[in-house]
């Protein structure tokens, strides 16, 4: 049966096990589930070339030889095999390749083969989400056929352009845009579109990066014409169905009346709304306020595919035991191999976690993945290990943010030191030294700030500077990701700010802390250390133009 018949015509508690089923797992039963299926994948590995290279001629019989014998992995370790979309070098043939951008690599993006077992176990983990953004509690759904869903993310061959083709094969949805009116649309003029259609029709779901979500719900006056205005002109009327022309009539004459704002929550009444993507912690509550239903947080990625979910209460994720096998890097040991590349940091898994601790995640792609011990570069925080309020015996997490090394902007940008330094030395500017931060400004947005000290003696204007370096790399992102220029206009945000600092400023961090400064995210206390010690210049106006 499609998942459509099994709502329809199965008991709804024999939906939910089916589904969310791992919910009621002890840490036991979860550990046991992921240990027979990792398992199962070193036996697909051990019978491919890629195995044989992690694995030598001795393939690990058990999960303890497997930590000790196999290394940790890198995309550099596959992509003379997955750039070429080996196939036969694989455990199991992939029914797609996807992509993703490869932070500071040699290529413009990194490839990531899908076997049908993936594809299953993707499908049947996006269906959970479904079940879970409707739920008010355990073993409670609403999920409706027939629905209409404005799909805010990138469509294949990126990794959520799996959603609407998975889900499309299971149950009835109109998806706004439908996936032959978006193709070839920009991700903002997708967005756009699918907004003006569920203006006119009604939508029961919204799911899409948390930043595109905020920054279409900042802009939905624009889209629907300005709050408390005297009326809407016949021509945007049409179309209309009667409830969301009343609706917006409704909504439109309380605005003018009270002096208040049109609202996403005045026109939509939402079954789910479901998030993904960098900083949604930050989104959520703003999100909340505008919609009227908290969004439900899902993770995941092009190479670990979807692994996380929070439950009912929205407060954490759970991950999903069969898509990957997790182990996680504790902070510290996560900072060490940073600085020390030869160094090889230990691992813990589920059940040896501590609460309130960040971890690198690591992970095995489970059902003939190809990553094995993978260092994904996403960086999650252990906020529990249980959570007796909803029965769950299981770890819960939030994601912090990308490594320390890498500068993700509301999941448009992954920036490393590489595309600055390249960008910095195309501009033939005279900067003398630099480092980045991911910085938030006061509604808690991010944006990379971007701090340099210039060559001694150089007389070209500081505001100048911040211009030309502005532009450089504004140029860059352009180039880096087809929609960095939309940023702005969907989200409210400048993702880029520069400042000029006092000449011997960065030398000054050296002094301070007896270490160079790193270029990518240096610890955010020592900037300010070192930028209340040397933002003063030798003059007026270059202590004005070096403030923060």
């Amino acid at each position: 049966m499609t998942f459509e018949e099994k709502i329809k015509k199965l008991p709804r508690a024999a939906v939910w096990q089916e589904y969310c089923g791992f919910l009621d797992f002890t840490l036991e039963e979860y550990m046991q589930t992921q240990e027979r299926l990792l398992m199962e994948q070193i036996d697909l590995l051990s019978k491919c070339e890629l195995g044989r290279r992690l694995f030598g001629d001795t393939p690990p019989r058990s999960l303890e030889e497997f930590r000790r014998q196999v290394p940790l992995t890198t995309f550099e370790d596959y992509a003379d095999i997955l750039l070429l979309q080996k196939d036969d070098a694989l455990p199991a043939p992939a029914v797609i390749w996807l992509q993703t951008t490869w932070e500071g690599g040699s290529f413009p993006h990194k490839c990531a083969p899908y076997t049908a077992a993936m594809l299953e176990t993707y499908k049947n983990n996006t269906l959970a989400t479904m079940l879970l953004t409707t739920s008010k509690r355990k073993g409670h759904f609403n999920v409706k056929p027939n629905g209409r869903m404005l799909y805010a993310l990138a469509p294949l061959p990126y990794a959520t352009g799996l959603v609407p083709t998975l889900l499309g094969h299971e149950i009835t949805f109109r998806f706004l845009p439908s996936v032959r009116e978006a193709k070839g649309l920009s991700l903002s003029q997708q967005n756009e579109l699918g907004f003006r259609m569920s203006m006119k029709s009604g939508m029961n779901l919204f799911f899409g990066m948390s930043s595109i979500l905020y920054g279409a719900s900042r802009n939905f006056q624009s889209l629907g014409g300005k709050a408390g205005s005297s009326g809407l002109s016949l021509r945007k009327l049409a179309g209309f169905s009667p409830v969301m022309l009343y609706r917006m009539l409704t909504a439109r004459y309380r605005a003018k009346r009270d002096g208040t704002q049109v609202l996403p929550r005045d026109l939509y009444k939402l079954d789910g709304f479901v998030c993904i993507g960098t900083d949604s912690a930050r989104y959520k509550d703003e999100l909340e306020a505008m919609w009227g239903c908290r969004p439900l947080e899902v993770c995941g990625g092009t190479e670990p595919t979807c692994i996380g979910v929070e439950t009912w209460s929205k407060n954490g994720l759970v991950f999903f035991p069969d898509a990957c096998f997790y182990e996680f890097i504790p902070e510290q040991e996560m900072l060490h191999s940073l600085r020390d590349p030869s160094y090889t940091p230990k691992t813990y898994l589920m059940n040896e976690l501590s609460a309130n601790q960040n971890y690198e995640l690591v992970i095995t792609v489970l059902k003939g993945g190809a990553f094995t011990r993978y260092r994904v570069g996403d960086v999650y925080r252990c906020l529990r290990t249980k959570n007796p309020a909803d029965e769950l015996n299981l770890p819960q997490f939030e994601y912090v943010d990308r490594i320390p090394t890498v500068i993700d902007i509301a999941g448009f940008t992954r920036i490393t030191e590489r595309e600055i330094r390249s960008v910095i030395e195309l501009s033939g500017l005279p900067i003398h030294d630099w480092f980045a931060l991911k910085e938030y400004d006061e509604h808690n947005h991010s944006f990379l700030h971007l701090y340099v000290e210039m060559e001694p003696g150089s007389r070209q204007s500081a505001t100048l500077t911040r211009e030309i370096l502005c532009e450089h790399l504004g140029i860059y992102f352009r180039f880096y990701d087809g929609d960095y220029k939309d940023l702005k206009k969907l989200l409210g945000i400048n993702p880029l700010e520069v400042t000029i600092l006092r000449t011997g400023s960065i030398q000054g961090y050296e002094t301070l802390y007896g270490e160079p400064i790193p270029h990518i995210n240096p610890p955010h206390e020592n900037v300010l250390d070192l930028l209340r010690l040397y933002r003063q210049g030798p003059d007026e106006t270059e202590a004005k133009e070096a403030a923060p």
